[in-house]
């Protein structure tokens, strides 16, 4: 992709990657000598993003990666391409009247690099979770300003919300923040390696699709319940 200004592309999208070619097989994946990773700016103000749009987004029958300008359509027969695992994908009907090469939905608009949807289909099971990720590794003065920029933060989180917070440096600490008799935290080594099961099982929380309480626990659970989780008004 020569002529590609991929400082240009992270500015307008506050997005960095770790590789800027998506594998395309899992052959390619394995080949790959550092993990995907990608660094998101939230909340950032963005000059071209247009107003939420108040339907559910078009997904890729083979891996559920999301309609987009990187696509490739084809006009003619109603199909477009996926980018990532170049599955072929018929669009819906209520698509496949309407769009054309000069009516385009607005997440095929090239400009429109970022939107927001408004789903319809899939009502909010609970309140929001926030979980900081916090690099200790920095010098005393820039943890300082990150501190009090998390507080300012907190601040702004709706009342209801959840809250998370990790912290890594040599180790990876999960903090129990809803436990206020003392520091309370689940320590992992940075020097040792654990499976999803391991740390689900430390953590007390279950694994996707086998609901509440599968190991034990509610998922989720606040003040002081697994994952370290607490409701953003108590903590604050």
């Amino acid at each position: 992709m020569e002529g590609w200004d991929w400082g240009a592309a992270e500015e307008r999208d506050g997005a960095r990657f770790s590789w800027n070619v998506w594998p395309s097989s899992r052959l390619e994946a394995t080949r790959i000598v550092v993990p995907v990773g990608c660094l998101y700016t939230p909340l950032k103000r963005l000059e071209n993003m247009p107003p939420p749009l108040a339907y559910d987004p078009i997904r890729c029958n083979g891996c559920g990666a999301i309609l987009n300008p990187y696509c490739q359509i084809d006009f003619m027969t109603k199909l477009w391409c996926c980018p990532f695992c170049m599955q072929r994908n018929h669009f819906l009907p209520h698509y496949a009247e309407n769009i054309s090469e000069t009516n385009l939905p607005a997440e095929l608009i090239p400009q429109f690099t970022t939107v927001e949807y408004e789903l319809q289909s899939s009502p909010v099971a609970g309140p929001p979770v926030f979980v900081f990720v916090v690099d200790t590794c920095l010098h005393d003065d820039e943890l300082d300003e990150l501190k009090d920029s998390l507080q300012q933060l907190l601040n702004l989180l709706p009342e209801n919300a959840l809250v998370g917070l990790i912290t890594f440096g040599s180790n990876v600490m999960v903090h129990e923040i809803g436990f206020t008799d003392c520091p309370k935290s689940f320590v992992f080594r940075g020097n040792k390696e654990y499976s999803t099961a391991m740390v689900q099982g430390l953590l007390g929380v279950a694994p996707q699709g086998r609901g509440p309480g599968a190991m034990g626990q509610p998922y989720g659970q606040a003040p002081g319940g697994p994952g370290g989780q607490m409701p953003q008004q108590q903590g604050a």
